[in-house]
Formats: structure tokens, C-alpha cells, sequence
């Protein structure tokens, strides 16, 4: 099998240059993006769009590129610098699908900016590639049905959670084996009622916006991640959050498995996450072999003890396996992972009692953390999105714990993420998506 570098390097001895990658977001994980780019054969980051331009300058410099980044705001001259080889930092990411890129890498870590990347990307025939779970868990299905319809690719990319499991999910259907859980070790503390505060010293140890790694503690993440997954493979959650269980690599076939042979799952398959033990980084799939052929035969080969084994991979590589997304969308015009289906919410939970009046903070903030459920039953309960509840003017008062719902808010319909939600939930109802 030819790798993706060779196939690279063919096609820019073909088209006379690299793949044009168009970077949106120059943070934590931006930064880490842009230099494995910068390092892959066949592609190159040709433009940068970063608020704040001075990190995005820096990021090329660090990533080792050996011509200085030209900051420019002029979108005729930023085209002809990219046309001609030179980097460039624009400070605004809505531009970039105007320019002369290939693929638009989405990295901004803020769902209301990441969507409207996405679509713009899409209305203007590039490909995009997200970074960004907490935009597809909002309006992915939208997105992917929208690129599928067209030509263009709409992808969330390799090397974080949710598309390195549906890799195992896929790699366990091939083999003919039955999957029944699949999800992550959480590779953070789970402290459901951290507010931004309890983070402060370790973001800046982190050199991490304090927001993001709040979302992380409080679990919000974690709950993100897998109704992505859950939306890709369709594969649901078992209870409402998950049940989360502290469990060590070796315990993973023995208790994500049925109630009825010992295990914690009432359903099955169900996406999961575990906590404590060794399981993280790492991600896994629990199946069960249906045939005792086969099962002796992994016994054998010491795959454990069947009919239950778990495939676990130790680690997954956020932002350095991130652009193996991008050769897949231009060599094989194919998104890694997309929503296929709309079976997980992500409902907002207050995490302490709200007062009337208040306007809602978003993800990581001080009033709610995301919490997975049943889509139908999000659905029936018209439970508002965790990903649109910040900016939301809260109409009564909330006891901790409570699911947000759209009667309990103002909206600003005016948002464009609201339209598009707004937009896949009709869509939704009436069957077209």
C-alpha cells in the first residue's frame, strides 16, 4: 500500500506545488498543528488566520518555516502571496475559505466560529477539516450532508478520540466481531462542578486557555467526544451522562459488558468512558466473538480470555495525527469521521442553582457542563444544546443538576449557529437529513 507521503509527493510532481492547507487558530493546539504540517511531505500551511497575528507569526517560526510570515489584511495581495509560496497571517478566519487554499483546517476551539468556517468552506468549494468536536456535535449532520451532497469533503480529523474509536469499530467489524462499547480513557480529573477559578493555575502551566481546560475537568469534553462518536457510528449511549466507571485496561472485557454476564451495561453497544485506572490516554473497543471457533482461536493467540476482549490502543495524537485527515480528503476525497446519523444530544446541566435573569456562560464556564443523552429524548424534553446555551438569558430560576431547556431561555436567533441548528432540527423533523 502506497503511504499517504508518497502519494503526496506524486501529486505535487503532478500539480507543480503541495497541498495548500489554510490554518484557522494559532493556540495550544493551532500551534502544535501548523508545525506537523509544516513537516509532512506534499502539503504545506499557506495561510494562518489568529486574532491575535503575533502567535500565528510566531507559530510559523517555531514550525521551522524559513521565509517570515507576512501579516496582511488586503485578501488580493494575501492571494498572490499565497500563489507565489510565502506564509501568511491574516486576523480573520472567515476569510480564509475565500483564498486560494485547498483545505480549510479549522482549529479556533470556539463552536460558533468553527461552524461558520465550515459552512463557508463548503459554499466556497473547499474542503474543511474540524478541530473543533463541540461544532459537530451542534450541527454536524448538517455539515457532512451538505459536503456529501456536493463535492467538497467535511471531516472532524484523525488522531483525537472519537476517529481514532471509530477506526477500532470499524477494524472489530472487519474482523466479524461484535462491538459493544467503545469510548476513552479520560485522561483529566472528573470534577463535574469546576468553574474557570479551578483551573487558572494549571492553564498557565499548560499555556491553556482557562475556558477550554475547565470544559475538560467538569467532563463536558468527555460527553462531546462521545456523542460524536455516538452521531458517527450511531452506536448510542447506554444511560443518560454515561456511566464512567473507574476501570483499569485489564477490567475493560469484564465490565463493559452486559449486566446479564457481569458487567454495568443495561444496552448494547454503547459509547463509554472510563475514569482512574490505566486506561488513559488510550482508547478502546470491548467485542464479543459470536463463534467458538473463533473464540478459541483469539484465546490462542492470546488476545484474552473470549468471549469478551478488548482492542485498546494506548494513546491517541491530537495534533499530530490531525493531517492524516487532510491527505484522506484530498487523495480520496473521503471524510475519516462525520455524523451519519443524529443519536446523542449534548444537553446542558446546570452545575449549580441559577437565578433568574442571569446570562448563561457557555462550555467551561460557571453555570453549565454538558451532559449526553438520547437524542430522542433531548427531543421530547426540548432540551436546548450545551452548544448554544452561552449567551442565553435564563427566564427561571434552576435547581443544580437540571437539564436546560429552550422554555427555560432567551435565544438570540439572530446567531448563525442557532439558524444552522435551528435549520438541522427542521430538516431533522421532516426527513430530508
Amino acid at each position: 500500500m502506497v503511504s499517504y507521503a508518497e502519494r503526496l509527493l506524486e501529486r505535487q510532481r503532478q500539480v507543480g506545488r503541495p497541498v495548500r492547507v489554510g490554518v484557522v487558530g494559532a493556540g495550544q493546539m493551532g500551534r502544535g498543528l501548523i508545525a506537523t504540517i509544516e513537516r509532512a511531505e506534499g502539503m504545506e500551511v499557506s495561510v494562518v488566520a489568529e486574532i491575535a497575528v503575533d502567535r500565528a507569526v510566531e507559530a510559523y517560526a517555531n514550525a521551522g518555516r524559513g521565509t517570515p510570515a507576512v501579516v496582511e489584511r488586503d485578501l488580493g495581495r494575501v492571494a498572490e502571496l499565497i500563489e507565489a509560496g510565502r506564509p501568511v497571517v491574516i486576523d480573520d478566519g472567515l476569510k480564509v475559505p475565500q483564498l486560494p487554499v485547498d483545505v480549510v483546517l479549522e482549529v479556533s476551539g470556539v463552536p460558533e466560529i468553527a461552524a461558520q468556517v465550515a459552512l463557508a468552506s463548503l459554499l466556497n468549494s473547499k474542503d474543511v477539516a474540524l478541530m473543533t468536536v463541540e461544532a459537530d456535535v451542534t450541527v454536524g449532520l448538517l455539515l457532512s450532508r451538505v459536503a456529501n451532497a456536493g463535492r467538497q469533503v467535511y471531516t472532524i480529523c484523525r488522531g483525537d478520540e472519537p476517529s481514532e474509536c471509530l477506526k477500532l469499530v470499524e477494524y472489530a467489524r472487519d474482523l466479524g466481531l461484535t462491538v459493544i462499547a467503545t469510548g476513552k480513557g479520560k485522561n483529566n480529573p472528573n470534577r463535574p462542578t469546576d468553574v474557570v477559578e479551578d483551573v487558572l493555575e494549571e492553564a498557565r502551566a499548560k499555556k491553556m486557555n482557562p475556558r477550554i481546560l475547565c470544559e475538560f475537568t467538569d467532563g463536558t469534553k468527555t460527553q462531546l467526544e462521545m456523542a460524536a462518536l455516538s452521531n458517527a457510528t450511531g452506536i448510542p449511549v447506554d444511560v443518560a451522562g454515561m456511566h464512567g466507571p473507574a476501570c483499569s485496561i485489564d477490567e475493560l472485557a469484564t465490565r463493559l459488558i452486559p449486566v446479564e454476564d457481569g458487567g454495568i451495561l443495561t444496552s448494547y453497544p454503547a459509547v463509554e468512558y472510563t475514569v482512574e485506572g490505566d486506561v488513559s490516554p488510550g482508547i478502546f473497543a470491548v467485542v464479543r466473538s459470536e463463534n467458538d471457533v473463533v473464540t478459541e482461536e483469539l484465546d490462542f493467540l492470546k488476545f484474552g480470555k473470549g468471549p469478551y476482549y478488548a482492542i485498546y490502543r494506548p494513546y491517541h495524537l491530537a495534533s499530530i495525527e490531525a493531517h492524516l485527515s487532510i491527505s484522506e480528503a484530498v487523495l480520496d476525497r473521503r471524510a475519516d469521521f462525520q455524523a451519519t446519523v443524529w443519536r446523542t444530544e449534548v444537553s446542558a446541566r446546570t452545575k449549580f442553582d441559577l437565578s433568574a435573569g442571569i446570562t448563561l456562560e457557555g462550555m467551561g464556564g460557571h453555570h453549565v457542563r454538558g451532559w449526553a443523552i438520547d437524542a430522542d429524548e433531548a427531543r421530547a424534553l426540548n432540551a436546548i444544546p450545551v452548544g448554544l446555551v452561552g449567551g442565553c438569558v435564563l427566564k427561571r430560576d434552576l435547581p443544580a443538576g437540571a437539564i436546560v431547556t429552550y422554555d427555560d431561555v432567551e435565544v438570540d436567533e439572530t446567531r448563525p449557529l442557532v439558524a444552522m441548528r435551528r435549520l438541522q432540527d427542521s430538516l431533522l423533523r421532516t426527513g430530508i437529513l
